[in-house]
């Protein structure tokens, strides 16, 4: 029974990438008769979507999809009617098509809606077969329809090809089959095929593991470098062999050492003779076998590395699908939009062969659909009020994709009335986002960044598909989690154009390692604009703080280790300066060194430090050492920057305030460094221990104000070290703080028994809490 299982698990998963497919190239072939009904090409696209249906109700027959195996049967149904002459397609029977068409899409998708009734798509699909108008509420009062008295004929079909008499009886299947998508039946502005199966080549198992088709080709090229691997596995073999046949040449060349000297004696002369004689040969032997195996060992490195980046190279591009699984969803939203919205506009996409990763992907699909959205809706003005401003009635919007030096740039752009500026700076004005001096301050190019604050809007109605002011807030949070930059080129009567650049892959991340208050953090490439040297006469000032001119602008400079919270601010001084930018915002970095430029790994920061201001994660070095990688969000947020520079300096003469000293106790590196950070950040001087025993003995050698301590760690934990700092004389009034996952309320009463001043659980951590918690207690 449980093979049984696992292979049906495997058909739907299988199935599943089918459908997403399938129903693609049928909204392909439905959108080209709709453009052109009575074309050339109907036969060639009724093919096809006959050819579709036919397969999906096959292999849902296959899978035990009964209802999507019904719907797809009714399609062919509508299909073949087409083709004999009995239909003529309009604008009402493409709403039904779409609608079965959205509604395979859903059924065949894990999470489909609940609120899907396939009897009714099923039952508006037959009508439309048959030539039967659909039913329309009747009004209020109506008397129920009697039965049709015996011998009445059966409502005709009206030939395709027929033109219209007036007065016809018979019923106009193009203006009358469905007026609207009936109730229950899947009709949305979104793609059903997009929306419900997701990418082409990704589908859900039963289990809800994810699963990628990859090519053949693809395959063969992972086993290939997996061949390369076996042999430089094989090498190695061969050189462990080599090493213990130099260790036994050793242990023979020391047995002879200890024959010439027995015990603790002088060495016989004649034996010391011989034993130098033989030595002489033996070590001449050891050394070649020495090179030889640091010449095997080089050699076999360096095509072990070889083997490694090319594996690695495979995986990615095994990970790899074109932009066009997310672009070929855009034809079905744009006819869906600009038909609820009554406008005309051509839609042109391109560059949809560009491969990414498909994490990538699913990250760019919401983001895309919001801004072809914004730019149908709030971007292209009504047909009338175009051929007022001298432009052609017909709109026209850009989906574009292109690969440049490994990043990913897509564009989106419209030919519509553009932002302007000043409707922007008055809106913020409204809201509170500007004082009045700083709107008559800031400019055009600042006030246009504002369009990305949450909840920001322009719009002056509230339709399904915009005006709530939630949207460009959430495309620039998308594309900043994946470590990319979105800007904004707008221009009154020209429209308006955003262009997101973005990593082709987000398993690796190649980052600029700098070094700011003693420590090496990292930037992503994506976000350093530049990296250059300041000279003294170069800067300026702005604001009230110290800016640096990049490309004519001035942009604010700030040193890293200030900025970060990493000891005692800092005044902004030349030398060293990595510019990083997100959207329209720059912020200039003095940094201390440049340590170079490495791939890693980015992987998210654990709870509770998930959303720790200017961090994006935690990525472990080749040395082993692992480093925050920071946001160049969060670093450039607007009054980042002039908090930094407007820190007060201390005043020459009078002694710093003193700072409290904090003990840090955690086996995490990760936990112990972001802790550390944070309190520093608050003006915390800051020890740090990887368990209770190393804790303790640090207490015992160094004054401290407070201890924060997890409670699960190896020799010591969190419960004993607090029980051991009470029974201490010099310790026991010391404060300590137990930060710990653990939220029974046995083990919060094992926290109060030990001794501990406060107990915070990571679930509901924040750093406020903490250091609301610290500031009380020191």
């Amino acid at each position: 029974m449980s093979g049984d299982a696992d292979l049906h698990g495997q058909l739907v998963a299988i199935f599943g990438a089918e459908v997403s497919e399938r129903v693609q190239a049928m909204n392909r072939h439905l959108l080209a008769l709709e453009q052109d009904p009575g074309g050339a090409e109907l036969d060639e696209q009724l093919a096809g979507l006959f050819r579709e249906a036919h397969s999906l109700k096959g292999a849902a027959g296959a899978v035990g999809m009964g209802e999507v195996a019904a719907i797809a049967h009714r399609l062919e149904s509508v299909f073949q009617a087409v083709r004999n002459g009995q239909l003529a397609l309009g604008r009402p029977a493409f709403d039904v098509l779409y609608a079965g068409v959205d509604a395979i899409g859903a059924l065949a998708a894990a999470d489909g809606p609940a609120q899907l009734d396939p009897d009714t798509v099923v039952a508006s699909l037959e009508r439309l077969a048959s030539g039967t108008p659909e039913p329309q509420p009747a009004p209020p009062g109506t008397p129920e329809p009697q039965p049709a008295p015996p011998g009445t004929p059966e409502p005709q079909l009206r030939d395709a090809g027929a033109p219209e008499r007036e007065g016809n009886p018979q019923p106009d299947v193009v203006r009358e089959a469905v007026h609207s998508p009936p109730p229950g039946a899947v009709h949305s502005p979104a793609p059903g095929a997009v929306a419900a199966a997701g990418p082409t080549g990704v589908a859900s198992g039963a289990a809800g593991e994810e699963t990628v088709r990859v090519a053949v080709a693809k395959l063969d090229a992972l086993m290939n470098q997996v061949g390369e691997l076996v042999v430089a596995r094989i090498a190695a073999d061969q050189r462990v062999a080599e090493l213990r046949g130099l260790q036994e040449e050793l242990a023979q060349w020391d047995l002879a050492w200890r024959a010439a000297r027995p015990g603790r004696r002088p060495p016989d002369p004649a034996a010391l003779a011989r034993f130098i004689e033989a030595g002489v040969g033996r070590l001449a032997g050891i050394r070649r076998q020495v090179d030889r195996l640091a010449r095997g060992y080089q050699a076999e490195g360096r095509r072990l590395g070889q083997a490694v980046d090319e594996l690695r190279d495979e995986v990615r591009r095994a990970r790899m699908l074109p932009v066009s699984t997310v672009f070929d969803g855009f034809p079905r939203l744009h006819r869906d939009i600009t038909r609820e919205l009554g406008k005309e506009a051509d839609l042109e996409i391109r560059g949809g062969e560009v491969e990414v990763d498909r994490a990538v992907l699913e990250q760019l699909r919401a983001p895309l659909t919001h801004l072809l959205r914004n730019a149908l809706d709030h971007g292209l003005e009504p047909a009338e009020a175009r051929t007022r401003a001298g432009k052609p009635a017909r709109g026209s919007v850009l989906v574009a994709a292109v690969q440049r030096e490994g990043v990913l740039q897509v564009e989106v752009a419209d030919d519509g009335a553009g932002i302007d500026p000043a409707r922007v700076r008055a809106r913020a004005h409204e809201r509170g986002l500007l004082t009045p001096e700083a709107a008559e301050r800031a400019s055009d190019r600042e006030v246009l960044d504002l369009v990305f604050s949450s909840g920001f809007s322009t719009a002056t109605r509230v339709t399904g598909l915009s005006g709530r002011g939630v949207g460009l807030d959430v495309v620039r949070e998308h594309v900043e989690r994946l470590h990319g930059t979105i800007t904004l080129d707008t221009g009154l009567g020209r429209g308006t154009r955003f262009l997101l650049e973005l990593p082709l892959t987000v398993a690796t991340t190649l980052c600029l390692l700098v070094g700011a208050g003693g420590r090496p953090f990292g930037l992503p490439a994506t976000s350093v604009m530049r990296i250059e040297r300041v000279r003294p006469e170069e800067l300026g000032w702005a604001g009230g703080h110290r800016v640096v001119p990049v490309d004519g602008r001035p942009v604010p400079l700030v040193p890293a280790s200030s900025l970060l919270g990493l000891g005692q601010p800092q005044a902004a001084e030349a030398g060293t300066v990595v510019v990083v930018g997100s959207a329209e915002r720059r912020t200039a970095l003095t940094v201390e060194s440049l340590l170079g430029v490495q791939e890693v790994v980015i992987k998210p920061l654990p709870r509770p430090f998930a959303r720790v201001p200017g961090t994006a994660g935690a990525a472990t070095l080749a040395s082993g050492e692992v480093v925050m990688i920071l946001n160049a969000a969060d670093l450039t947020r607007p009054g980042a920057a002039r908090t930094a520079a407007a820190a007060p300096a201390p005043v020459a003469g009078d002694p710093p305030p003193r700072q409290a000293r904090v003990l840090v106790v955690d086996d995490s590196a990760v936990t112990r460094t972001l802790e550390k950070g944070i309190l520093e950040a608050a003006g915390y001087q800051v020890l740090v221990a990887a368990d209770g025993v190393a804790a303790l003995e640090l207490l015992r050698r160094e004054p401290c104000d407070l201890v924060v301590t997890d409670v699960e760690m190896p020799r010591m934990d969190g419960f004993a070290l607090t029980a051991e700092v009470r029974a201490d004389d010099r310790l026991r009034d010391l404060p300590v703080v137990l930060v710990t996952s653990l939220d029974s309320d046995d083990h919060r009463r094992r926290g109060v028994e030990a001794g501990a001043d406060a107990y915070i659980v990571k679930g509901a951590f924040d750093q406020d809490r903490l250091l609301e918690t610290i500031a009380r207690l020191t």
